[in-house]
């Protein structure tokens, strides 16, 4: 089964096949409606993957104040 991080990569790499795919073809004002309905995604897509990101960046500082504050011969009593 493939982590959300593979799975919103896929989506954005899919998304933005059909977003390449609608701007070459002009044929009807649906068509931009579309395109706006898949640039959203994208970004929600893009935003999702950011938190994501955000949230992992977090967990690895706590994780290395947490082993810092733990370690043998720490000056540092916890975090602060």
């Amino acid at each position: 089964m493939p982590s959300p991080e593979q799975r919103n990569c896929e989506e954005i790499f899919r998304l933005d096949h059909l977003l390449i795919e609608l701007r070459a073809d002009r044929s009807s004002a649906r068509d931009t409606g579309a395109i706006r309905e898949t640039g959203l995604e994208v970004a929600i897509a893009v935003r999702e993957v950011g938190a994501m990101l955000v949230d992992v960046g977090l967990e690895q500082a706590h994780a290395a104040q947490t082993s810092a504050a733990t370690s043998p011969g720490s000056s540092r009593s916890g975090p602060r």
